[in-house]
């Protein structure tokens, strides 16, 4: 997998955004693929204004709703904690224009998901583990996991938001598909290649497993990194 080139009717995966603009040349570049954005849209690394931080996610949520089948949003952990009262609040998180934050996504919520699927490929904001996925989420391998993850039953839902102990959760308890530390995902869901963010990596870094099954993190935007599948 190369990030560079121009390939026609592929699929392009954006890393954590985090105020960065460094999307519009990945969209240009690609105009004929599906892009998803792996999400964290806001809290900064960086000295971005708000101004511009808040104008960039915009343009983010437009190209959505003007290329509705062509564009994915996912949600990530410093999306989810302005507005789900099952998120933990991260690291960043901006008390200034918090409501500003939720009033956003709750007007917008339509244009986000919290998973895409294309076939044996799977997107979410942090990753799966097999593990996480049998014991924690319960889920069904014999069913779309997209599905399973955009429509959870209640008893799933404080699994699925889950931080694992990596990134300060308790003892023991793994990562949902928002908070997934790199190190929890040394054996990613069976038989489905991933592609995450969330996890900052210098490039693109793939890890293979050992049941057909393989994950790529991308949370590399900021060096001019994203993923083509192909």
């Amino acid at each position: 997998m190369v990030t560079t080139g121009q390939e026609r009717h592929s699929t392009i995966a954006i890393g954590d955004i985090h105020g960065l603009d460094k999307w519009k040349a990945v969209v240009d570049a690609h105009p004929d693929s599906r892009i998803v954005f792996l999400g964290d849209y806001l809290d900064p690394y960086d000295d971005i204004s708000h101004a511009d931080m808040l104008a960039n996610f915009s343009e983010i949520m437009e190209l959505k709703r003007s290329r509705p089948e062509d564009v994915v949003l996912l949600l990530g952990n410093h999306d989810l904690h302005y507005f789900n009262s099952y998120a933990a609040v991260g690291s960043r998180y901006d008390l200034e224009l918090a409501e500003v934050f939720a009033d956003i996504f709750l007007d917008n919520l339509y244009l986000f998901q919290n998973a895409y699927q294309e076939g044996d490929v799977v997107f979410t904001h942090a990753g799966i583990s097999q593990a996480w996925f049998e014991r924690d989420f319960k889920g069904d391998a014999s069913k779309p996991i997209a599905d399973q993850l955009n429509n959870p039953a209640d008893s799933q839902m404080c699994a699925l938001h889950r931080v694992g102990w990596r990134r300060g959760g308790r003892v023991g308890a793994l990562g949902g598909i928002f908070w997934a530390d790199i190190s929890e995902l040394d054996e990613p869901l069976h038989g489905y290649v991933q592609v995450v963010g969330h996890n900052r990596v210098g490039g693109i870094v793939e890890h293979a497993g050992r049941h057909d099954n393989k994950i790529v993190f991308c949370d590399c935007l900021r060096t001019g990194g994203y993923y083509i599948v192909k």
